[in-house]
């Protein structure tokens, strides 16, 4: 469970992030020089990991990091990457453990509770992104994460600049509190199992079930829960709107319940808007997007006027 000082400091962290004179509604995220690093990369962790490894096969390796909540992988190009979320929890430094434990349980404890995000120039959004990964450490190993090349933007950097976008955005000024608390934490983990380097199709829902996990620790309630995970969930839904994969009548029931697809609708349009930094990937998508909005937008409409 997240101490419930840092749970404070998480929330109070969110509201900063929407504010029009805050550090980050005026960083320009698209800058080509704007960056986010960390005291321990995650390449340099992938790399200390393997070289403690070497002498291990791979199920053998998959065991040992297995305990702390992670394994190792090569992503199509054959780049190390890991799958997971690296946790000593399940484990004390004093637990009776073989040298090879130990020296991953150092590594682990480096990169999860002793890293620390830094922007340059930019203390205050470092304190920030500090804060969020206190509460939030799995948001971690997607710092650094390059992404197939469609996108301008690595995976961490492409996730705030489509959360700038959306508290930027007048619908989302209009909704009430908790549902922004929603929508940003949707955002922070909507991509949080994407794959490096490769185009995944599975990312919404094996995003929305691993943030149902790592949600728990914030103690919130099953109704919010349930909210932020059906959030991240259904947010390629214009792109499955848009091949005929899902009709506007199967998305009206999934999504008519409060505010739940208009949402959706400011994660759709700020997603668009943080592919390209030119713009492009938004104009080519955006009357598509309208559409979608008008169409299901007017089912769930009828719906609640005759429920």
């Amino acid at each position: 469970m997240v101490d419930k000082e840092i749970k404070l400091q998480f929330f109070k962290t969110l509201e900063c992030l929407e504010q029009p004179e805050g550090a980050f509604w005026n960083t320009d995220l698209s800058d080509c020089n704007f960056s986010i690093e960390l005291k321990y990369p995650r390449q340099a962790f992938i790399s200390d990991i393997l070289k403690i490894l070497s002498n291990y096969n791979s199920f053998q390796q998959t065991d040992i990091t297995g305990l702390f909540g992670f394994i190792t992988d090569k992503n199509i190009d054959g780049v190390n990457t890991i799958k997971g979320y690296p946790s000593v929890e399940n484990l004390n430094k004093d637990d009776d453990i073989s040298a090879v434990y130990s020296k991953i349980f150092h590594h682990v404890k480096l990169f999860t509770q002793e890293n620390k995000v830094l922007v340059k120039d930019n203390k205050p959004l470092s304190d920030y992104l500090n804060i969020i990964v206190k509460a939030l450490p799995e948001f971690l190993t997607v710092i650094g994460k390059i992404q197939h090349k469609t996108h301008s933007y690595s995976v961490d950097i492409h996730t705030l600049k489509v959360l700038q976008e959306v508290v930027k955005n007048q619908k989302y000024k209009n909704l009430p509190v908790e549902d922004r608390r929603v929508l940003q934490i949707a955002v922070l983990l909507h991509d949080i199992t994407k794959k490096e380097g490769e185009i995944d199709k599975s990312h919404p829902a094996c995003g929305a079930k691993d943030a149902r996990f790592i949600l728990n620790k914030l103690d919130l309630s099953a109704q919010i829960n349930n909210k932020i995970c059906l959030i991240i969930k259904n947010h390629d839904w214009l792109e499955r709107y848009n091949k005929g994969l899902t009709s506007a009548i199967e998305f009206a029931h999934i999504l008519k319940d409060e505010n739940n697809f208009l949402m959706e609708t400011i994660l759709a349009e700020a997603d668009l808007k943080a592919v390209k930094r030119d713009g492009e990937f938004y104009e080519r998508y955006k009357d598509i997007l309208h559409k979608g909005i008008e169409e299901i937008g007017a089912i769930i409409s009828k719906h609640k006027s005759a429920a």
